[in-house]
């Protein structure tokens, strides 16, 4: 499945990752509201995870595109 993430369009991948982003931002200040600390950690956590996988995604295209070229 992540090979098949690597070979979308680069645009395509940051909107995805900014409405991925933004949802769980928005649930994370909701759970902070209410004073849920875990879910608020959690949430935290997940949007790292997205922000990291959106980087290495950039990273290979690039990569993979500097050596498809030659």
């Amino acid at each position: 499945m992540i090979e098949k993430l690597y070979e979308i369009h680069i645009g395509y991948v940051i909107a995805i990752g900014i409405i991925i982003s933004a949802t769980l931002f928005s649930f994370l200040l909701r759970y902070a509201d209410e004073g849920n600390f875990v879910l608020v950690l959690l949430l935290g956590i997940s949007i790292g995870i997205v922000a990291i996988l959106i980087t290495k995604v950039i990273a290979y295209q690039r990569y993979y595109k500097q050596f498809k070229d030659m």
